[in-house]
């Protein structure tokens, strides 16, 4: 890689990587008990509707789960606690999130290690590529086409 690409590979790179820090912490904390009751209602499955979350749904489970994080938010509960709460109360299954820890974990991350190492592959074909020696015809091989073109009567 010659010295001027390098810097273009590292802003390249140092652009990619700030926009996916921005785009993870773009949305930010709600700011009111009614934001937070919104954004905690859609990060639960209701336990009895197939695919709605809490917040979707209009489900009797569904509208008193809604009233618990209300009253959970009201009393100053942190959103840890409140999905503590929610998750011993029902089971795991209804925490919409993914983990990112144990074998859940290894989805979130493989695409990222995958694309890396794809990356990482074309920059060196490329690399090699444009580093290959460029051909040039020898004198040997001039005086091979002179004799052949002499020989079918042509001439330079």
């Amino acid at each position: 890689m010659n010295v001027a690409s390098k810097p273009a590979w590292l802003l390249v790179v140092g652009l990619a990587v700030s926009a996916l820090v921005l785009a993870s912490i773009a949305e930010g904390p709600p700011k009111t008990n009614e934001d937070r009751v919104r954004s905690l209602s859609e990060d639960f499955a209701c336990p009895t509707c197939d695919g709605q979350s809490v917040a979707e749904s209009n489900a009797v489970v569904a509208q008193e789960i809604r009233r618990e994080i209300r009253r959970q938010v009201d009393a100053g509960a942190s959103d840890e606690a409140i999905t503590e709460l929610l998750i011993s109360s029902y089971d795991e299954s209804i925490d919409l999130r993914p983990r990112s820890s144990g074998v859940v974990g290894l989805v979130w991350i493989l695409p990222i290690v995958a694309t890396v190492f794809a990356f990482a592959g074309l920059a060196s074909v490329f690399q090699r590529w444009r580093n290959e020696a460029t051909l040039e015809a020898t004198e040997a091989d001039e005086v091979i086409v002179a004799e052949l073109l002499r020989d079918r009567g042509d001439t330079q």
